[in-house]
């Protein structure tokens, strides 16, 4: 979605707003006017009570008629502002969810954040705000311009005689104020990065205690966001300032023409008054129409944020849904390298038979995960073809690669919601039932209902009131329910105690039953049993094949054993001095 394109999305919605600004413009007008004909009444010894009663009413009715077309106009505007907020936001979360794994990593979670929050709200704010109020600033300048002309068009010219200086004045600094206010978005965005890198890390960040230095950046950050709003608005207020004397000139200049003119009988009393009432009006107007001009260049710098979201292209997969085959998975002349750089995988052949396990080995920074990111379709191929089942995993859809495979990882998010909640996430629409029976299979459910509130109990923000077993206990029951033909394990055990590990490991193995697993690890004696071990070095594949054929004749698995080894057999021994 273009700037040009949502602009017109609400302008087309605020038709209703732009009928009643009119009116209330309208509206707001006529009574000064009943009350300077009213003034001139009485001078002219001709003002009757019926006179002032029918005048009066009228003013009333303006009054309660104003008001009417006032709530109008907010509320049809904010309407349509909100409801293209609320669509512009779920097209921002819609398009982050096809975005490859590269898009965030090349993208801070702060900078993203920001955009969703921050700048989306800012459009906002011109949409319900500045496009109603400068429609309305506007009109009212027309309006006051025809009917001064009726007054007396000589007061029309020095009314309007500020106006070239304020568009000159409007010119020069609208370049300094578009520079400003991209500083102080930028600073922005700095600002909520280190402030949500500082949070997420703050037990890291405690541990260095005086050496460490994310503290003072973090302050700078801050004192740099709060320098840039005092400069932005300093650059803002000048202008305005100027802007404001060059058009208040205009109605002190009707005044001395006015009074003169009442001097030699060339305008009356009445009159007069209406010329600089007006006069008043519309310099205030066009003022105001001045200092809107931050609220088009804020909404500029947002939907700059916004589209550097919206306008990176996601991966064309086809939008069919039908449920996809489950069979052998097939890898052919696969090439990948992220954006362009040195290739991470180079010419991967593989096969993984349909209910076979498969196991990835290799020194981190080999190519394992990304290999398994390729097959979930998180990365696009550079080069080559995932066949599954005879067909080419390139015409899967998002959903049809999603109900294929699930993946049991080292490190498990829990959202803060409750533990039913957070299980459902494998199955929405299970029934109680169904999430007991999988927690079972787990060896979690005896620790859910041991907390506080069962399964309604809250898993705490990320998780943090769970140790990493138990949230990976939690994990295995979303798969469990998820019930997906392919299993990727991801060092799933790695990093848990020897209890938590048994009953994992237990849980997998009612998981992968009957399906196509591949498993990620650098402990080898977990996978000594499996039907294949690849081995990989430097995105290349060395060998495949099983544990004892690959340690007659693969150098590179012998070595990793060997090291596996000795690490375990690895003791601390007491020295004495």
């Amino acid at each position: 979605m273009k700037q040009q394109e949502l602009i017109r999305q609400v302008t087309g919605k605020n038709r209703l707003s732009n009928i009643m600004l009119c009116c209330k413009t309208v509206l707001d007008l006529i009574p000064q006017v009943l009350l300077i004909h009213m003034i001139g009444l009485y001078f002219a010894a001709s003002l009757t009570r019926e006179e002032i009663l029918w005048e009066c009413g009228a003013m009333l009715l303006c009054f309660i008629g104003k008001a009417v077309c006032a709530y109008s106009a907010i509320w049809t505007a904010h309407k349509a502002a909100y409801t293209c907020l609320t669509d512009l936001r779920l097209k921002i979360i819609r398009h982050l969810k096809k975005m490859s794994l590269g898009f965030f990593q090349e993208r801070k979670t702060g900078d993203l954040t920001n955009i969703v929050q921050h700048d989306v709200e800012q459009v906002e704010g011109h949409l319900a705000h500045g496009l109603p109020e400068t429609m309305s600033a506007t009109i009212l300048p027309a309006v006051v311009f025809l009917v001064m002309l009726l007054v007396d068009w000589r007061l029309v010219l020095v009314m309007v005689v500020g106006l070239p200086l304020m568009w000159i004045t409007k010119k020069v600094s609208a370049p300094l104020w578009t520079k400003n206010f991209k500083i102080y978005a930028d600073s922005v965005t700095r600002m909520q990065e280190n402030v949500m890198e500082y949070v997420s890390n703050i037990s890291v960040i405690k541990a260095f205690g005086k050496e460490e230095s994310k503290t003072e950046k973090t302050i700078q950050s801050a004192k740099d966001y709060d320098y840039w709003v005092k400069k932005s608005m300093a650059g803002i207020s000048v202008p305005m300032g100027l802007i404001t004397l060059f058009m208040e000139s205009g109605v002190v200049l009707v005044m001395i023409l006015g009074t003169y003119l009442l001097s030699v009988g060339q305008i009356e009393v009445p009159r007069l008054i209406l010329a600089i009432v007006l006069g008043g009006l519309f310099t205030s107007s066009i003022a105001k129409v001045a200092t809107f001009q931050h609220y088009g260049i804020v909404f500029k710098q947002a939907m700059k944020g916004i589209w550097s979201i919206l306008g990176v292209a996601a991966p064309n997969r086809p939008e069919q849904s039908a449920d996809p085959h489950n069979g052998e998975i097939v890898i052919s002349n696969l090439n990948f390298a992220y954006n362009g750089d040195g290739k991470v995988l180079e010419n991967i052949n593989l096969r993984f038979p349909k209910g076979s396990k498969t196991a990835l080995v290799g020194a981190s920074g080999c190519g394992k995960s990304t290999l398994a990111n390729l097959l979930m379709g998180f990365w696009e191929p550079t080069d080559g073809h995932i066949i599954i089942a005879g067909e080419d995993a390139a015409t899967f859809s998002e959903k049809q690669l999603n109900r294929l495979f699930s993946i049991v990882q080292q490190e498990v998010f829990l959202f803060n919601l409750s533990m039913e909640e957070n299980i459902r996430i494998g199955k929405p629409e299970a029934s109680m039932e169904e999430i007991i029976a999988a927690a079972k299979k787990a060896r979690i459910h005896d620790f859910i209902m041991s907390l506080p509130n069962g399964y309604q109990t809250m898993a705490g923000e990320a998780g943090v009131k769970f140790s990493g077993g138990e949230k990976q206990r939690i994990s295995i029951v979303r798969m469990i329910l998820k019930d997906a033909p392919i299993i990727i394990l991801d060092e799933a055990t790695a990093a848990v105690d020897t209890e938590n590990e048994a009953f994992i490991q237990a849980a997998i193995d009612d998981l992968s039953r009957d399906k196509t697993v591949i498993m990620i690890a650098h402990h080898l004696n977990t996978i000594r049993g499996a039907d294949q071990i690849v081995v990989m070095d430097s995105g290349r594949i060395v060998d495949t094949g099983r544990h004892n054929a690959l340690l007659d004749r693969c150098a590179l698995y012998r070595k990793m054993v060997e090291d596996q080894n000795k690490v375990d057999n690895w003791k601390i021994k007491e020295v004495s001095l």
